[in-house]
């Protein structure tokens, strides 16, 4: 299929790294992969469009040249990564009407709330019109599967598994050593967590790992907490990695993604809250390199890790329940292994990028083909 790809929230080249950007980068690389001829019309975020007028003029703008490449390249179909209330497609619907393509949205939500507010309803209102007019709208999480069957036909819904590239996270005991070694943690009990330290839930969440892990010195005096990212946030967290964790502690700083199976392999158990975690790719990424999870159930961790399977689940905000479970990974080496080895086994059969979006191709290429005839 030759296919207008348009990662309508945000860039793939933009520099605010993030689950969404990975996610479409990893869409774009999937579909390359499979031998689609794909194509970028245009790069405008629609993120809260409807609020900023200022940018109508260069949205305009965009679209018009878009339309023009959609013109010359003429595509089988369009699709657009990720269209809710605060990033609406309002580009796309337009564009694959006007030159008679399939429309598909993947990573689409809906949610009636919002046509309530005063700051959102017209978010509320554009994404409902995308949805309303694509020809399926595929999704990877259940409850948005529910959420949209409230509008659409189950015919025009369908679930693709959250994944994530398997490749580039394998299962190295050799590297295990290395990065155990190199960062000095030969004889420490690790426990992983992962990032970007920007004010809010992310932020509060490695506080929050920070805080169990400190309970937990007193049964465990070689636990040593390794926190990867970066930003904003990482002084305040420091300082209090300082107070709660002196000497048991590291800061990796930001660590480019073909790096970071190299970290997951020097610990033991990832952990992190999660709250308002959309997804959490950490999870899947740390599974794949053998870790347990310890999460939440917040939001999305509960779609990638299964629960007394490959890590364990907790109630939101609870940190002695949190650092309970944490508790009972790090003090029981048999049924560490266990989850370990069941981890990893569970993201390559369910939560594989490439075998995950040839699922979805294939639906798509059965509508462009109906479309034809």
């Amino acid at each position: 299929m030759r296919i207008a790809y348009y990662p309508s929230f945000r860039a793939l080249d933009h520099g605010h790294s993030s689950g969404l950007v990975s996610i479409a980068r990893n869409v774009h690389a999937a579909m390359q992969a499979e031998g689609h001829e794909v194509f970028i019309p245009l790069t405008q975020s629609m993120e809260w469009i409807y609020l900023r007028p200022w940018r109508w003029p260069r949205t305009l703008r965009e679209a018009w040249l878009a339309d023009k490449t959609v013109k010359q390249r003429k595509p089988d179909c369009w699709l657009t990564y990720h269209s809710y209330y605060r990033g609406p497609d309002i580009i796309g619907p337009v564009l694959a009407r006007r030159h008679n393509v399939p429309y598909f949205i993947l990573a689409a939500s809906y949610a009636s709330k919002y046509r309530k507010r005063l700051t959102t309803w017209a978010g509320f209102q554009l994404n409902r019109r995308a949805l309303m007019q694509a020809d399926m709208v595929f999704v990877n999480k259940i409850r948005d599967a529910r959420n949209l069957a409230r509008i659409l036909p189950l015919e025009k819904i369908a679930y693709i598994h959250p994944g994530i590239r398997t490749q580039a996270f394998p299962l190295d005991p050799g590297l295990r050593k290395a990065m155990r070694a190199r960062l000095y943690l030969e004889d420490k009990r690790v426990v992983v967590t992962a990032a970007m330290m920007r004010p809010g839930v992310k932020e509060d969440g490695i506080a929050f790992v920070i805080e169990a892990c400190a309970d937990l010195r007193k049964i465990f005096p070689d636990l040593h907490l390794l926190i990867i990212g970066d930003g904003p946030g990482r002084v305040r967290l420091e300082e209090k990695a300082r107070r709660l964790l002196p000497e048991a502690h590291t800061f990796t700083g930001r660590i480019p993604a073909p790096d970071m199976a190299a970290f997951y392999h020097a610990g033991d158990v990832f952990a992190f809250p999660g709250i308002n975690e959309s997804l959490g790719m950490v999870y899947l990424e740390a599974q794949c390199c053998g870790l347990p999870v310890v999460a939440t159930s917040h939001d999305g961790a509960p779609e990638v890790v299964a629960d007394q399977e490959t890590g364990i689940i907790v109630a939101p905000f609870s940190l002695p329940d949190f650092a309970g479970a944490l508790s009972s990974l790090l003090s029981d080496t048999e049924r560490r292994a266990r989850y370990s080895l069941q981890a990893r086994e569970r993201v390559l059969m369910q939560h594989d990028m490439g075998s995950n979006c040839r699922t979805m191709f294939q639906v798509m290429e059965a509508i462009c083909a109906g479309r034809r005839t």
